[in-house]
């Protein structure tokens, strides 16, 4: 009988010793953001096209969703118009405004890298309000459909578009998504 009062000391001082290790275990000497602190993702390197689309699987590329840090550094302060896929996405494509309404520049993130965009000329942008931006051998247009209404957001005028993106004569695809335009950048929170 004493045999068995031994053994269930025994057990309950094992038992006693496993629940003292695992409550330990979440009280290291530093907080896990202290070892492992959280980072901001870093900015895109800004390239050439044909640097970013370097052995890139071209059938598989789209246009990245940028912040708006990464838009700054590429096209700085100013007016500009946002290309999202969705109403509260964050830009995949940003450009340069003039007061007449048309781009300046523009700036689209392939395959991890900013890559900088040039307008057309003006007699290659077609239909009215239809912009044109290229980097050889990327070309973009986007154009805002013509029978909505656009309407105040935040500052920004929001209207439902089009956007072609094309790589040479290997990608030609098209989104429907929203342009918003406005005379300076939108306000966003900090993590943007």
């Amino acid at each position: 009988m004493r045999a068995l009062s031994s053994q269930a000391r025994q057990a309950r001082l094992a038992l006693a010793a496993a629940i003292g290790l695992l409550a330990g275990c979440g009280e290291s000497a530093a907080p896990d953001d202290v070892v492992d602190p959280v980072r901001a993702p870093g900015i895109a390197r800004i390239v050439p096209a044909g640097e970013a689309l370097s052995g890139a699987h071209i059938p598989t590329i789209d246009p990245a969703t940028m912040v708006d840090a990464e838009i700054q550094k590429a096209l700085g302060a100013g007016p500009r118009c946002d290309f999202r896929y969705t109403g509260g996405g964050k830009p995949v494509l940003a450009m340069n405004m003039q007061p007449d309404g048309t781009a300046s520049g523009g700036v689209v993130k392939l395959n991890g890298n900013l890559v900088p965009l040039s307008p057309a000329p003006a007699d290659a942008t077609g239909p009215e309000g239809r912009l044109l931006l290229t980097a050889d051998p990327v070309r973009v247009v986007v154009a805002p459909a013509a029978d909505n209404e656009a309407e105040d957001r935040e500052g920004m005028r929001r209207r439902e578009a089009t956007m072609m993106f094309e790589i040479g004569q290997n990608l030609r695809v098209g989104y429907r998504g929203y342009m918003d335009c406005g005379a300076a950048p939108p306000v966003r929170s900090s993590r943007q």
